[in-house]
């Protein structure tokens, strides 16, 4: 297990502050147990599969799913949460009711030992509203900690992720969606206005490109002051419009 005294080796690898670092390694911690238990049932997607699996340079908090097959999650939830307790963190699980379902583990973490007004708050949401698109790949991750083994997980597609981020910044519109837009465009993801379409069914939407874009500069004033709390290097966001204004057609 990682011990506070650890932490800032790995602060300096990752580019992450000390309790950003806490909660990366925790969310290895939770990904590797449920590898063992839940390999085909969850699809493992969003910032966090980018950051863990495909290697965005950003921190990211929550961990997010799609349910492929039949669980029962809160049961799955608590025996992670006892396994983690096990491993040596005490860990809470409570359940938040919101559409799908969303779990909260109050883990007592590296960082703050068993000080209860120093949790760690791991954040897993279970999307069961749609179906994944496209056949999901099994990746195997191998976390940079030494007591955490490699472990192999259902992963959505970069080019279903593109198309959700598409999707989230016409909904939600958050500066880390249009960074992790701008990471896939990089890589070479490209735009299927087709494939984006059937994302947007679920909310009676179809792609507009005047009104993404129009979202996509809704983000030039928050920025940096939102990112620089995830990210070690903020790109400039007048070069991240152009790419995205190029390749978004």
């Amino acid at each position: 297990m990682l011990l506070r005294n650890e932490l800032q080796k790995y602060c300096t690898l990752t580019g992450f502050n000390g309790g950003q670092v806490e909660i990366d390694y925790l969310q290895h911690l939770f990904l590797l147990l449920l590898s063992k238990k839940s390999s085909t049932n969850l699809v493992f997607k969003g910032g966090t599969a980018l950051q863990k699996v495909y290697g965005l340079h950003r921190f990211s908090i929550d961990l997010d799913f799609t349910q492929k097959g039949a669980t029962e999650f809160k049961e799955l939830m608590e025996r992670i949460g006892k396994e983690i307790s096990d491993f040596g963190y005490t860990t809470k699980v409570e359940e938040i009711k919101t559409i799908g379902k969303t779990f909260i583990l109050k883990i007592n973490g590296p960082l703050n030992g068993e000080n209860p007004a120093s949790k760690a708050r791991l954040r897993i949401e279970i999307s069961q509203r749609e179906s994944v698109l496209q056949e999901p790949l099994f990746k195997e991750v191998s976390p940079i900690y030494p007591d955490l083994q490699p472990y192999t997980l259902l992963v959505m597609t970069e080019e279903e992720i593109f198309a959700e981020k598409i999707r989230a910044i016409m909904s939600r519109n958050k500066p880390r969606d249009v960074f992790d837009l701008h990471f896939l465009l990089e890589k070479g993801i490209t735009f299927n206005v087709e494939f984006v379409n059937k994302k947007l069914e679920y909310y009676k939407e179809k792609f507009k490109r005047t009104q993404f874009l129009k979202k996509v500069r809704e983000n030039k004033i928050p920025w940096k002051t939102e990112l620089k709390v995830y990210c070690a290097s903020v790109p400039d966001f007048e070069k991240v419009l152009a790419t995205i204004e190029e390749k978004i057609q």
